[in-house]
């Protein structure tokens, strides 16, 4: 356990003891502060100011591209910011609650709210790299229910932010200087989040030891700076009536099959002796079958057993020492976290996953996965892929020269790391190769060489 757990664990419970006492002697809890000193607090009033030092230019980027999707992006982080700030002012007033983070999902559901609307405005077309750019950073609202380590879970997310928008770089990086504003906005609002939670919530959003009940706390339920509504007029009045009168229209026929020509009988296409067309129902949606059972993670001697974890579980930390293994498997769009130098890890059987680890003595193996991400934040002498459709690679600028890789009936594999700049680019692991059969002093010889198509 880590000193900041330990801290925390000792000033959580001197607070149950403070109640505890107050609650024999009979001295009422200290009645919650005004709503109008939550933004005298020093993590409310920093969020104001970081807000207008990287939220604003990012909003005036999408807005010089001038096109209803980037617009639509801006709306999207706009709001995830505006339920972001509402938790943190609901717990700058608050106590921490004993069951956290169960008792505040309350005031986490416009985050949820904000989080699943940017996954859903994603759609194929010229602005698909922008959205998912937005999509993936907005996921790090999941900050404010962790606890300790929150900054992690924000860095975690700008390596996702950056597969994105390093494709968009790469397309307009000599066209068009509006598409990299929009690329440097959202990465510099993505990093001074991370600055400013490790400034003001090392451990976990900070809450009022001298506050309320979460529960009576203040929920944040719309955007800000949403413009007020126009009054209606006589005009306004006249559509909004005749649009009842069509939705009305449309509930009579909802349902109806249209009637083809052959089943017409005044027309001479009509054919009694057909059966009548029968409409083809939509097929079910197939749930995922990756989680075997209940989430587990369990300590067996030296080696951590992590199983079963998904999305809903939110970001899952696991703390390690330099003899410790970690095997993790039959994860579902999980986020996993392993703080501290471990021997090695093994990543098994899982999709979608994201894993951050911060150092490795062996090697790391992703065996059976599709569609995951790794980031190596320290070193790692060796990463192994094996029988794995889709995997992107982050390594650190101290392991770029340390890292190699050991590839088997795997594909779809990228690597990403920092060049000279700073910048993060990506280059393909080959799949395919070119192979020469020759004879070599009467034995037989095989050379290989990679595949003309990874050298352009």
């Amino acid at each position: 356990m880590s000193g900041t757990q330990e801290l925390q664990k000792v000033l959580d419970l001197f607070e149950q003891r403070i109640a505890a006492v107050e609650s024999k002697v009979g001295v009422g809890a200290p009645p919650p502060p005004p709503a109008s000193t939550s933004a005298d607090a020093p993590q409310v009033t920093a969020f104001d100011a970081y807000c207008s030092k990287s939220l604003e230019p990012f909003v005036q980027a999408c807005a010089a591209l001038n096109a209803k999707e980037a617009t639509e992006c801006a709306d999207h982080v706009q709001q995830a910011w505006s339920a972001m700030r509402g938790f943190i002012v609901a717990a700058s007033v608050s106590k921490k609650p004993a069951n956290f983070p169960g008792d505040c999902m309350a005031l986490i559901k416009p985050c949820q709210a904000a989080m699943q609307g940017a996954s859903k405005a994603i759609s194929r077309g010229d602005w698909e790299l922008h959205q998912k750019t937005v999509s993936e950073g907005v996921q790090c609202l999941q900050w404010l229910i962790t606890a300790p380590g929150p900054k992690d879970v924000v860095e975690s997310y700008i390596g996702g932010t950056d597969f994105h928008a390093n494709k968009i770089r790469v397309k307009y990086k000599k066209t068009e200087p509006k598409q990299i504003a929009f690329c440097d906005t959202f990465k510099r609002l993505m990093t001074d989040l991370m600055s400013y939670v490790k400034e003001y919530h090392l451990t976990g959003v900070t809450f009022n030891p001298r506050g309320g009940d979460i529960g009576s706390a203040p929920v944040a339920t719309a955007k800000e700076n949403t413009p007020p509504a126009a009054q209606p007029t006589a005009k306004a009045g006249l559509a909004s009536a005749l649009a009842g009168l069509q939705n009305a229209n449309d509930l009579q026929s909802k349902g109806l099959r249209k009637v083809t020509k052959d089943q017409q009988t005044w027309r001479k296409e009509f054919s009694g002796d057909k059966p009548a067309v029968v409409a083809k129902k939509a097929a079910p949606v197939k749930k995922q079958t990756v989680t075997k059972g209940p989430p587990s993670k369990k300590l067996l001697g030296k080696k951590w057993m992590v199983e079963n974890y998904s999305k809903s579980d939110g970001v899952v930390t696991i703390e390690v020492e330099p003899k410790f293994t970690v095997y993790i498997a039959c994860c579902y769009e999980a986020t996993l976290v392993i703080s501290g130098k471990c021997n090695g890890v093994v990543l098994d059987a899982s999709q979608k996953c994201q894993v951050v680890f911060d150092t490795c003595i062996a090697s790391f193996e992703v065996v059976n996965c599709k569609s995951v991400k790794v980031q190596c934040k320290g070193t790692c002498p060796s990463i192994a892929i094996d029988k794995t459709d889709g995997i992107l690679t982050y390594l650190s600028k101290e392991t770029l020269s340390l890292t190699s890789f050991l590839t088997s009936k795997s594909s779809d594999m990228q690597v990403s790391f920092p060049n000279e700049s700073g910048d993060m680019v990506e280059a393909p692991i080959p799949e395919q190769f070119r192979h020469t059969a020759a004879l070599v002093g009467g034995k037989p010889v095989l050379s290989t060489d990679v595949s003309d198509l990874y050298t352009h």
